[in-house]
């Protein structure tokens, strides 16, 4: 029987390493996206004016490896996570982006597993993220799974949430052989609130994240929560609940630099810093792009969002940008918030 060709090309992915003083960690990002099973990509490493010779070391590797595919991108002056993106977003014309951290592994189906999802017969979406191992520094395994990624968990009872057997660590450690299913979850543009696992676990639509990092934002870390709160709010999220990749948890982690103790990944102070900052690039997000999102997802979308936005960050509540488009209700539940705080204030017990 003769084998047809699809009629079809299917999509290139550009993957994009962003890489500052991780020339310890950063051969083995680089390998792992040589080690894909889905091969139409192309690859650009961004190192971010490194001052511990990661751009050396990778000009000297890409030159050992002789993969046309990869190329690197040498900053002359740090400009943090944001300025890597844009970069690297800029430095190609791929229909899919993905970023890789430089201290951060996928697995070798990672990115096939990613188109699957974004190419599925249901419904497309904005981004793509997948679970994660976490790891320390030696590839130690800590977890199988990021806490915060919003992926089928079974309802809590009042004793405590069970437990099923699963199969995907066993398939790579032979001694933790189980079974396990891997479900594909959407996420519509109103669910708010992060959902996914860090930067290493998404994949982008072109179309969707070139308005996100063309926007000037005030914060340079935490892209990845701009980068997908920001493109969520067009066509929303693919959740893979499969474990692609290993986060790294290796003490000097930008939003994560404290040992793991299980659960969430403890945030590190210079990132909670921030925290106020990248919500109020958010907004500022937002209500430039209010008109668009408005013509997306209805007309009462935005209100609604900013009424979740302002309860989550408190402070841009006395933006007065937020008043006039809350709906009437939220316009009142916020008065009254102030009121009774101010009555605290006055009577001593704020």
């Amino acid at each position: 029987m003769e084998e047809k060709s699809p009629p079809f090309e299917l999509p290139r992915v550009g993957v994009v390493i962003t890489c500052h003083n991780y020339r310890a960690y950063v051969e083995d990002a680089i390998r792992s996206v040589l080690a894909q099973t889905y091969r139409n990509w192309d690859c650009v490493i961004v190192d971010d004016a490194s001052t511990d010779g990661s751009a050396d070391h990778v000009r000297e590797l890409l030159q050992t490896i002789g993969d046309p595919r990869l190329r690197l991108l040498a900053r002359p002056q740090n400009g943090g996570q944001l300025a890597a993106f844009r970069d690297g977003l800029a430095a190609g014309e791929a229909p899919f982006v993905a970023f890789l951290d430089a201290d951060d592994v996928w697995l070798p189906n990672f990115l096939l597993a990613h188109l699957s999802a974004h190419l599925n017969a249901t419904r497309p979406a904005s981004l793509s993220s997948s679970d994660v191992f976490l790891v320390d520094g030696k590839r130690t395994l800590l977890t199988s799974t990021y806490v915060a990624l919003r992926k089928p968990r079974l309802i809590p009872e009042a004793t405590g949430i069970i437990v099923p057997a699963g199969k995907q660590p066993g398939e790579i450690a032979g001694e933790l052989a189980y079974h396990w299913e891997h479900p594909v979850t959407y996420f519509g543009p109103d669910v708010y609130g992060w959902i996914w696992a860090p930067t290493s676990s998404m994949v982008f639509r072109r179309g969707a994240l070139e308005p996100v990092l063309s926007f000037p934002c005030r914060v340079t870390i935490g892209t990845d929560y701009f980068a997908a709160t920001c493109a969520h709010l067009v066509a929303g999220s693919l959740i893979l609940s499969e474990s692609l990749g290993l986060y790294r948890l290796h003490g000097s982690n930008m939003s994560g630099g404290s040992t793991y103790a299980g659960g969430h990944v403890q945030q590190s102070p210079t990132y909670l810093s921030h925290d106020a900052a990248m919500g109020a690039d958010v907004l500022d997000y937002v209500l430039a792009n209010a008109e668009r999102l408005r013509a997306i997802n209805g007309k009462n979308f935005v209100p609604r969002l900013l009424a979740k936005h302002v309860r989550r960050f408190g402070a841009l509540a006395a933006d007065p940008r937020v008043m006039r488009l809350l709906l009437r209700k939220d316009r009142w539940r916020l008065r009254a918030k102030r009121f009774a705080r101010a009555v605290r204030r006055v009577l001593g017990l704020a």
